[in-house]
């Protein structure tokens, strides 16, 4: 379930599951060592959108620099 807080919307780990077709072990894994940076006020961690954007920005990138070998 997707929280909007003062315009800023974050999204949860099963939130993510879907929109980035991952595990939830895996964006837990990656949440972790801060390949993706997120929040975790408590038992449950929080992505905003803004970070979402980077992150996925991040693999674009990355992509694209492993396509030019």
């Amino acid at each position: 379930m997707t929280i909007k807080i003062d315009n800023e919307i974050y999204y949860t780990v099963k939130d993510l599951t879907s929109i980035l077709n991952l595990t939830e072990l895996t964006i837990r894994n990656y949440l972790r060592k801060k390949k993706l940076l997120g929040y975790k006020p408590g038992q449950f961690w929080y992505v905003s959108q803004a970070n979402l954007k980077l992150f996925l920005e991040g693999n674009k990138k990355r992509k694209r620099f492993l396509g030019v070998f």
